[in-house]
């Protein structure tokens, strides 16, 4: 029995993630290149943050938050006299939200009598805003907990390092 088309793999000439087969006849034809060692790592961050956000978000709406409300209480909290409507716009906004989602959270907060404005706009939290961040800080240490799980400390921390160094590199 012959096999006309047996193929024989060899490296000569081909990329290191590719293969070429060789019929009995010496005709050459690459074949799909391998798949490589490991996922890019746009698709395992882009993974990650879909992962992490729906994690995130889905904690906060147990208690009636969404992400950018949680944005801007904690942005709020963190200025000494609080921010204006302007300055919340201001604030960089992840995951490509734009800059109006922080402000429009803003003014929901407001609605809810979690911020107040002062005469000169600025927002502050009220007593009821602060209550209400200190349950979504306690959520949100759950999920950061539940989020890292097994994950040392010096993992944790190399992983952000590498992403960085990507995000750096691209800059």
């Amino acid at each position: 029995m012959t096999h006309e088309n047996a193929s024989v793999k060899t490296s000569a000439d081909t990329p290191a993630n590719a293969s070429v087969n060789t019929s009995r006849n010496g005709t050459a034809a690459p074949a799909a290149p391998t798949a490589p060692a490991q996922p890019p790592i746009a698709l395992v961050a882009s993974r990650a943050t879909e992962a992490i956000l729906r994690h995130s978000q889905a904690a906060l709406a147990g208690i009636d938050l969404t992400q950018p409300q949680w944005w801007a209480l904690n942005n709020v909290v963190r200025a000494e006299h609080g921010l204006t409507r302007d300055e919340i716009r201001a604030v960089d906004v992840p995951y490509g939200m734009g800059t109006e989602v922080t402000a429009h959270a803003a003014d929901a907060l407001v609605h809810r009598g979690w911020l107040a404005a002062d005469a000169d706009g600025r927002l502050t939290l009220t007593d009821r805003g602060l209550a209400g961040l200190a349950t979504a800080k306690e959520r949100m240490a759950r999920v950061r907990e539940e989020i890292v799980g097994d994950i040392t400390e010096e993992e944790y921390a190399t992983a952000v390092s590498v992403l960085r160094r990507v995000t750096d590199h691209l800059a």
